[in-house]
């Protein structure tokens, strides 16, 4: 079986934490419209019930909790299972318990007293923390995904290497199988990223990779063979070292695609990016604010529950304040 040997670089930045696949946005939903809608929880002063609790506050502070520990669990077994990362994915994992365990005492301490702006404002930060930590934590699981795929890229790459040295007709042979092989696996990890990507752009450019992938790799057999029969005419060799080349060109796209390293953020920014921050921000301050003027804060961060303003408010919140530095 042939094993990549040559290391793998990975074109990503951790520390900008940027929400880059699909999957981690539907994973990151949930938890968001739970903390915000607990965040939310309207307090119109104390009721007949003792210090005015919320039974409301308290099973979304369950809720918040048991979504915590899902995503602990799952990142627990990321990192066992992860060879590249393993050291980050468990700081993140211990990261996302320490932020977990502080949200629920200040969940359940609010939730205890709702009327609160102290206990509002305290629960708001943790929230903050929370959501960073957990961000992180899916981030750097993407990332696991993504170094997989590149390994699979450098097996392709040694294996395109070993066509390209066959010596005979037969050696040629023996090798392209071994390349074709590798090949379909590639494929198979490189459509599911495909699928995977939030920009269309790095959608495309992935989808037009692994196109030229398969039509020049179909060509590489006819034109290996061509110069191993011709090895003194020139033009055989000229086809031969071209077809070689659109198929490193191809692996290459994959590879940037499969990173999401697209100029689009730089040249065209996030839509959307601060506003659950900027929400969340208000709640802060409210401990120096009348308990009246909190369902106008309300109002404002439910306008933030569209899936992709949130998760971009999300990444937004991240840059600004995330506590993390990338080991």
């Amino acid at each position: 079986m042939t094993t990549a040997t040559s290391p793998i670089l990975l074109k990503w930045d951790p520390k900008s934490l940027e929400i880059r696949t699909l999957t981690v946005e539907r994973l990151l939903e949930p938890l968001v419209t739970q903390v915000t809608t607990l965040v939310n929880t309207s307090s119109k002063g104390p009721s007949s019930k003792k210090k005015g609790r919320s039974k409301k506050a308290h099973v979304l502070a369950v809720s918040v909790e048991q979504a915590t520990q899902n995503f602990l669990e799952k990142g627990e077994q990321i990192a066992k299972d992860s060879h590249d990362l393993k050291e980050e994915l468990i700081s993140a994992v211990e990261d996302v318990r320490k932020q977990g365990e502080a949200m629920r005492i200040a969940s359940s301490e609010f939730a205890d007293d709702p009327c609160s702006s102290v206990k509002r404002g305290t629960m708001v930060r943790a929230a903050r923390a929370l959501l960073s930590a957990v961000t992180r934590l899916l981030i750097l699981a993407d990332m696991a995904d993504v170094m997989r795929l590149l390994a699979h890229l450098k097996i392709v790459e040694e294996a395109l290497e070993g066509v390209k040295n066959a010596t005979n007709e037969q050696d040629l042979a023996n090798r392209f199988k071994e390349f074709g092989k590798e090949m379909v696996k590639l494929n198979y990890v490189a459509a599911r990223r495909q699928q995977e990507l939030k920009d269309p752009q790095c959608r495309d450019e992935m989808a037009a990779a692994r196109g030229a992938l398969k039509k020049n790799a179909t060509m590489l057999y006819t034109a290996s063979q061509a110069f191993l029969r011709h090895p003194d005419v020139a033009a055989t060799r000229a086809n031969r070292d071209y077809v070689f080349k659109q198929v490193q060109e191809a692996i290459g796209g994959i590879s940037s695609a499969a990173q999401a390293n697209s100029p689009t953020d730089e040249k065209h920014g996030h839509a959307g990016i601060g506003e659950l921050a900027a929400a969340l921000n208000e709640f802060d301050s409210l401990a120096k604010i009348e308990n009246q003027e909190h369902s106008q804060v309300k109002e404002h961060v439910f306008q933030c529950q569209n899936s992709a303003v949130i998760l971009f408010a999300i990444h937004s919140l991240m840059l600004d304040e995330s506590p993390f530095v990338f080991a």
